[in-house]
C-alpha cells in the first residue's frame, strides 16, 4: 500500500468517526481499519475499497441512533458538554449576585450586628436568586438545544438533496447543500494542527460571555463605583440605567451573535471556509452594534461625576477623587471603541490568516 493510499484511507476514517460519540470513536477507528485491511488482502485497491463502502456520512449512521432525536450523536457530546458550562456559568453568576445584594441589604439593616446581617444575607440571596436561577437558566438551557437543533437539521436537510450514488471521480461537498456526489479521490484533509481551533479559548470565550450577560441582565448596578458611606454601601453606576431598557437590548443582541460564532467554533473544531464566513460576519456586526451603543445611544450615567464628587466630598487630593474630576463620557467611549474596533480586526484578521494558510473546506 502505497502514500496516497494510506492517506486516503486515513482520511475516510477520520471522516467516519468525528461524526460519533468520543466514546465510539477508537473502537470503530479499530473495526474500519481491520475491515479496510481485510478488503485489501482481497484484491481491491484503495480506491475500490472506499467505493465500496460508500460516503463516509452515509457509513457513520450505521454506528448512529437517529430515531426521534432531536440532537443526534455526531453533536450530542458538544452540546451536553457545552450545556453544563452554561449552565454552571449562568447559575453561578445569578447566585453571586443574589448574595451580594444581600449582603449590601443586610450591612445596611444590621444596625451593627454583623452575625445578624451574615444570617440575613444568606436567606436575602436565595430568596432574591431563586426566580433569576429558573428563569436564567432556563432562557440557557432553551438557547443551547435550539443552536444545536437547528445545526442537527440543517445537516440532515443538505444530505437529503443528493440525489445520486458517488463516484471516484466527482467528489462534492455534502454539507454546502450543493448537488454534488462524494468520492473517496478528494477526501477532505485531516486537519493541519495549526488548523485546528483552541477548545480552550472557546470555553472561555463563552464563559466570559455568559457570566457577563447575566451581570447586564440582572445587575447593571455593579458596574460602578463602589464605596461605603459610614453604615450605608453606595452603588453609583458608570451605566444609564433610566434608558437601561433601549440600550439593554442591543448589549444582549451584540452577546449573542458572539456567542453563536464562539458555539460555531467549537462544533466544527477547525478552521474552515464556514468559520472564516461566520467570524467576518459577526465580528462586522458586533462592530456596527458597539459603535451604535457607544456614540448614538446615553450609554454612560450622566450624573456619574456629579454624584460621585457629591458622595466623597471633603476627600480632595485623593486618587478616586481625581479620576471623577477627570471624567470624560465621549473620551472613554472613544477608547473603548477604538479597542473593541482593534480588537475585533484582530480576531478576524487570526481567523483569516488560519483558514487561508491552513484550513480546509470540510464545514460542519
Amino acid at each position: 500500500m502505497n502514500g496516497r493510499d494510506r492517506e486516503l484511507i486515513n482520511r475516510y476514517i477520520y471522516q467516519v468517526v468525528r461524526r460519533l460519540p468520543r466514546d465510539q470513536r477508537g473502537e470503530v477507528s479499530l473495526e474500519l481499519q481491520e475491515l479496510i485491511g481485510d478488503m485489501l488482502e482481497a484484491g481491491a485497491s484503495a480506491e475500490e475499497v472506499l467505493s465500496k463502502l460508500g460516503d463516509p456520512a452515509k457509513f457513520a449512521e450505521k454506528y448512529q441512533d437517529r430515531s426521534h432525536c432531536l440532537i443526534g450523536p455526531e453533536y450530542y457530546d458538544n452540546y451536553l458538554w457545552l450545556l453544563r458550562i452554561v449552565l454552571t456559568c449562568v447559575i453561578a453568576t445569578v447566585v453571586i449576585v443574589s448574595v451580594i445584594q444581600g449582603i449590601r441589604d443586610g450591612i445596611v439593616m444590621s444596625d451593627g450586628d454583623m452575625t445578624g446581617a451574615a444570617v440575613m444575607t444568606v436567606g436575602t440571596g436565595i430568596a432574591n436568586g431563586f426566580t433569576g436561577i429558573v428563569i436564567s437558566g432556563l432562557s440557557a438551557f432553551g438557547g443551547v438545544t435550539l443552536a444545536f437543533a437547528v445545526m442537527e437539521r440543517r445537516k440532515i436537510r443538505f444530505e437529503m438533496k443528493k440525489e445520486k450514488n458517488w463516484t471516484v471521480r466527482d467528489l462534492g461537498d455534502n454539507f454546502t447543500g450543493k448537488q454534488k456526489i462524494w468520492t473517496p479521490g478528494n477526501l477532505s484533509p485531516i486537519p493541519h494542527k495549526k488548523a485546528l481551533i483552541s477548545r480552550g479559548d472557546s470555553i472561555a470565550g463563552i464563559v466570559f460571555i455568559m457570566i457577563f450577560g447575566v451581570l447586564l441582565i440582572f445587575a447593571p448596578q455593579f458596574f460602578g463605583a463602589v464605596f461605603r458611606d459610614g453604615e450605608v454601601i453606595r452603588t453609583v453606576p458608570v451605566f444609564n440605567l433610566d434608558r437601561w431598557n433601549i440600550i439593554l437590548p442591543f448589549f444582549i443582541l451584540s452577546l449573542v451573535i458572539g456567542l453563536a460564532d464562539e458555539v460555531l467554533h467549537l462544533v466544527v473544531g477547525h478552521y474552515c471556509r464556514l468559520v472564516m464566513i461566520s467570524s467576518i460576519v459577526t465580528g462586522a456586526l458586533q462592530m456596527i452594534l458597539l459603535f451604535l451603543l457607544l456614540k448614538a445611544f446615553p450609554f454612560w450615567n450622566p450624573d456619574f461625576a456629579t454624584e460621585l464628587e457629591l458622595y466623597l466630598g471633603g476627600q480632595n487630593g485623593t486618587g478616586l477623587n481625581e479620576i471623577v474630576m477627570r471624567w470624560n463620557g465621549d473620551f472613554v467611549s472613544n477608547c473603548l471603541l477604538a479597542f473593541g474596533l482593534v480588537l475585533t480586526l484582530l480576531e478576524v484578521g487570526s481567523t483569516v490568516y488560519h483558514t487561508l494558510r491552513y484550513g480546509i473546506e470540510d464545514p460542519v
